[in-house]
């Protein structure tokens, strides 16, 4: 475990502490958490990007172009538009 002095402005740090107590957990636990979450997010988006890097366009039409021309199936068809 390491330890990390935090600054907060006093209106974003009334905010979190608000935001533990309803959650019914400690300031800390809460940071935690939403630092754990932020982290997993842009480690997600990250990969996401690189796969987008590597793709091929080309490739994915050719597939998609296979498909067969037909109705979809009773509940997958698209919303109408209002």
């Amino acid at each position: 475990m390491s330890n990390y002095p935090l600054r907060l402005p006093d209106h974003v740090m009334a905010e979190v502490r608000l935001l533990a107590e309803r959650n019914g957990t400690s300031l800390n636990q809460f940071l935690s958490s939403l630092i754990a979450e932020r982290v997993g997010e842009l480690r997600a988006m990250a990969e996401i990007h690189a796969r987008a890097e590597r793709a091929d366009p080309a490739a994915a039409l050719a597939i998609l172009r296979r498909a067969p021309d037909r109705p979809p199936l009773a509940g997958d068809e698209l919303p109408k538009e209002n």
